[in-house]
């Protein structure tokens, strides 16, 4: 349902996510860190977008969703919706939990290139070259935008308004 481009920055955000944790020697759940990696950003996508509800809420509600469906543990239907709906929380990258951690500063360092120098040296080429970016800047350039417009208030609004968020994206030191 995702675009090259965003399943790319998925795959990066788990193998920078998991990275950051091993470099903190922290234990984690690497199946719950993958799965809210791999759909962290799945309403950001047309076909799963909401125009009232936040992409992060709407998106961890849709793998909560998902996950009791298929019968997943309480446990790790917890984590997974909150890793996802609180990616965007810059107080995330504290979280006592090492998945939802992971996520936001996986995403991070993928979107803005933040934390970089913290992971281990050649993982980044290495990453990139297992998942090119794809236009990756452009396609979330356009998508959090879209999602600024059509939700004024939501923290992806308040981020670009008040963070600098798209000067953050455009200033990233990757090569589309």
């Amino acid at each position: 349902m995702s675009p090259p481009a965003l399943v790319a920055h998925c795959h990066r955000t788990y193998r920078f996510g998991s990275a950051f944790l091993e470099g903190q020697r922290r234990t984690f759940d690497a199946e719950a860190l993958f799965i809210a990696s791999v759909l962290h950003d799945l309403a950001l996508t047309e076909t799963y977008d909401d125009r009232r509800i936040p992409f992060e809420v709407h998106g961890a509600s849709l793998a909560e969703r998902e996950l009791r469906a298929r019968g997943a543990r309480p446990d790790l239907v917890e984590l997974v919706r909150d890793a996802i709906a609180l990616h965007m929380e810059i107080t995330t990258a504290d979280d006592t939990r090492p998945e939802v951690a992971a996520v936001h500063l996986g995403a991070a360092a993928d979107v803005m290139g933040l934390r970089l120098y913290q992971l281990p040296p050649g993982l980044v080429a290495d990453v990139l070259e297992l998942h090119p970016r794809q236009g990756f800047t452009a396609f979330v350039t356009e998508a959090v935008r879209r999602q600024a417009a059509d939700k004024p208030e939501s923290h992806i609004a308040q981020l670009i308004r008040h963070g600098g968020f798209l000067d953050l994206v455009a200033a990233a030191p990757f090569e589309d």
